[in-house]
């Protein structure tokens, strides 16, 4: 929570800064743009609802009647504020699905000020199947470009000492090519085909070769 309070407090200062456009349309037809950063309003219009809609839930399940909460931002703190006193009494069900749901708001967030990006799959020829993760051998397999970041979406997907598969794309001085160095510090590249859902072609192997 008090993450999202920090963040919510920064969108607020810069909301009112419009994000550079990259249109080139130089038509007669001149539609106005919102004096506003629309991607940061809309994350925190997110927030107004999302944070109404679990203060209502948790005093339904806990058996208080409902509390009509205005549009103002300060009924939104309040709403914030009541969220942390009634997960206090909730199971333990009901705080992870509301703590996933504001980690999910979370993560838009971020999105919205450009501090992180959203997750790609790994760029793969035309027609061919996408790359499979060497450890658990499904399509799983995405990429933070910026950051040169690969990762496995599925979360039981570990390595032989229990650890989450990750790698960064680096320059092999050897083979003069990129290639992921895996958590473990082998380093190769994903093997393309099909893994547990593909169809397509046969998977290469688990192997990766040292370099």
């Amino acid at each position: 929570m008090v993450r999202v309070l920090r963040i919510r407090e920064i969108l607020e200062q810069v909301i009112a800064v419009k994000p550079a456009s990259g249109s080139t349309f130089h038509g007669k037809v001149d539609h106005s743009q919102p004096p506003w950063c629309a991607p940061v309003a809309n994350v925190i219009m997110d927030l107004h609802a999302l944070a109404r809609e679990m203060e209502a839930i948790l005093r339904l399940r806990q058996g208080f009647p409902h509390r009509e909460r205005g549009g103002s931002d300060g009924n939104t703190r309040k709403a914030l504020a009541a969220i942390l006193r009634l997960a206090e009494a909730a199971d333990d069900g009901t705080v992870r699905e509301k703590t996933r749901e504001l980690d999910g708001w979370h993560r838009r967030a971020e999105n919205a000020l450009g501090e992180t990006e959203p997750p790609r799959k790994l760029p793969k020829e035309e027609g061919k199947p996408d790359w499979v993760c060497p450890f658990c051998e499904q399509h799983t397999l995405r990429m933070i470009p910026a950051r040169g970041k690969i990762y496995c979406l599925d979360r039981e997907c570990k390595d032989e000492e229990g650890r989450r598969p990750s790698a960064e794309l680096k320059f092999s001085p050897y083979t003069k090519q990129v290639l992921l160095t895996w958590q473990d510090g082998l380093s190769g590249l994903p093997s393309p085909g099909k893994g547990k859902n593909g169809t397509t072609e046969e998977v290469q192997g688990n192997v990766l070769h040292v370099v």
